[in-house]
């Protein structure tokens, strides 16, 4: 039963000192992705495709305020495409 519970906490103890470079890099990607939006966003001309991708900005924020760093990026990407810069 020792064994077992220090072989958790072990593991647990491995997975959360790689998880900082994951998220790390994950971070620096929806930076990135952010501020490429952010420019296509403000040289865009007003149509339905631009309200579509202010809805996947938004959300790409919160995926990546909530450390869904993937989930975040697609949705900019999304939006860039939206946006024709994609």
């Amino acid at each position: 039963m020792k064994f077992a519970t220090r072989a958790a906490i072990a593991a647990v103890c491995a997975a959360l000192a790689l998880a900082p470079a994951a998220s790390a890099s994950g971070l620096n990607e929806c930076i990135q992705m952010n501020k490429k939006v952010t420019e296509a966003l403000n040289t865009a001309h007003p149509s339905d495709s631009t309200e579509a991708a202010k809805a996947q900005i938004v959300a790409g924020r919160s995926y990546c305020a909530s450390s869904m760093y993937a989930q975040g990026v697609a949705r900019y990407a999304k939006a860039l495409q939206l946006l024709g810069k994609g």
